[in-house]
């Protein structure tokens, strides 16, 4: 019993130093910080600059069944316009790190995420992202993780924007056991500075 108790506390404070190291080494090139809140969970997520040739990120997911899940991003992007729309597009990386009591997981995630400015409607835009990690990419308890992301913003003053959308995570892990980390409708609020 203490040996069970003594891997999950370390296997916990792991996590939570990883999480504090993303968020100190991100936050100080961060051009972006958004919280995301559902009814059992909260998410946060510093982001690097949109200007920039290669977007860097870092977010923690707290779901109160003793979930937790961090993510490390690296994305080529790119701005551009399409039909007079303004689009903001990445492909990468996502780094996966997963606890929920006896259970942890790493995975290498790959994937993209795509926003549209809808210039019809002032303000408002939708957006998305998708990442996945197959078996050969992840380790520890988990098989696979799907991570999937669907949202509606609407821009309140230029540097702020209120979110509504929804977030499904899956991890597969040893044994046959298929279970759904997240999946929710959030609202959220992203900064930009």
């Amino acid at each position: 019993m203490n040996a069970l108790f003594s891997k999950t506390y370390s296997s916990s404070l792991t996590l939570a130093l990883t999480c504090a190291t993303a968020f100190v080494s991100s936050s100080a090139l961060a051009g972006e910080f958004e919280i995301q809140l559902s009814n059992s969970s909260v998410y946060a997520e510093a982001s690097s600059p949109d200007s920039t040739p290669m977007q860097f990120s870092a977010g923690y997911l707290y779901h109160e069944e003793s979930r937790n899940v961090i993510n490390l991003d690296m994305h080529a992007q790119n701005q551009s316009s399409v039909q007079g729309n303004d689009t903001h597009v990445g492909v990468g990386l996502r780094g996966i790190g997963y606890h929920e009591h006896n259970t942890d997981g790493l995975g290498l995630a790959l994937g993209g995420f795509g926003e549209i400015e809808l210039n019809r409607v002032p303000g408002l835009s939708v957006g998305g992202s998708l990442h996945y990690s197959p078996d050969i990419l992840t380790f520890s308890d988990v098989d696979d993780f799907l991570w999937f992301e669907a949202y509606t913003g609407y821009s309140v003053i230029p540097n702020a924007d209120v979110q509504f959308g929804y977030r499904y995570i899956k991890a597969d892990v040893d044994g046959g056991k298929n279970g759904s980390v997240e999946s929710t409708g959030f609202v959220g609020l992203r900064f930009q500075f």
